[in-house]
């Protein structure tokens, strides 16, 4: 397993004191992200240090997240799960979605209590959002299998978008409508939790992905405010975060 780092969280799983875990290693290059640390397969942790970690904290923690990077691009993410499993705590991921079949693998193993999956956009921005030409019918397909798990939820951050004239903007309120349209349409369910999250920009030299985001401020209330408006459509319980 490639493991980049792990620490206490109150914040990350909702309702549950948590060890948050970072792999290493993404199969996306989102222009907006401010991992880049992560985004490759370099120098990682011993596996046996994080169990170390989680046994010593044990007493005061009742779940774990697993993150990136991207968790289901890890070669022994099954066993590794199941190790987590076997210790009676709860387990979080979170995943971009381009894995639908190891999130089918992990729901058949009841291995997963909370999912939280990143949908980037609308079908029509997927490769600007990712920086990868993305194969969508797995997008399509994860959209289906989340419902399935015990607990899960969407969440959309609002990021400036580089188009394909180069020009750069947010994310209008019109296509996080779309996004959410998306969803309802992959999973047939209105119920579904949905957040918006505001894009927060990280200043320095490198600190994202694509620099010339760097300039951009957070996202500007009134998009994430008219776009809840539209999201609500097909997501009444959408909510800002």
């Amino acid at each position: 397993m490639q493991i980049s780092n792990f620490h206490f969280s109150y914040i990350d799983y909702p309702g549950k004191i948590s060890v948050i875990l970072f792999f290493q290693g993404c199969n996306y290059r989102c222009p907006s992200c401010h991992a880049k640390n992560l985004l490759e397969n370099n120098e990682s942790l011993e596996e046996e240090s994080f169990f170390e970690y989680l046994n010593y904290k044990r007493e005061w923690v009742d779940g774990v997240v697993l993150c990136g990077g991207e968790p289901t691009i890890q070669d022994g993410l099954i066993n590794f799960v199941k190790k987590i499993k076997r210790k009676g705590l709860n387990i979080k991921l979170d995943t971009n979605g381009n894995e639908p079949s190891v999130l089918e693998k992990l729901l058949e193993g009841k291995l997963i209590d909370y999912v939280a999956m990143d949908v980037k956009g609308p079908e029509v921005l997927y490769n600007d959002l990712t920086g990868r030409k993305t194969n969508f019918e797995r997008i399509k397909n994860s959209l289906d299998v989340v419902p399935q798990f015990p607990d899960y939820e969407f969440r959309t951050t609002i990021v400036p978008v580089i188009r394909y004239n180069e020009r750069i903007s947010f994310m209008t309120p019109q296509e996080i409508g779309e996004t959410a349209k998306l969803i309802y349409d992959c999973t047939g369910k209105s119920n579904s939790k949905y957040f918006l999250q505001k894009f927060v920009p990280h200043k320095g030299e490198g600190a994202l992905v694509d620099s010339r985001l760097e300039v951009f401020t957070e996202t500007p209330k009134e998009i994430l405010e008219e776009g809840k408006k539209l999201a609500e459509r097909y997501s009444p319980h959408c909510r800002i975060r």
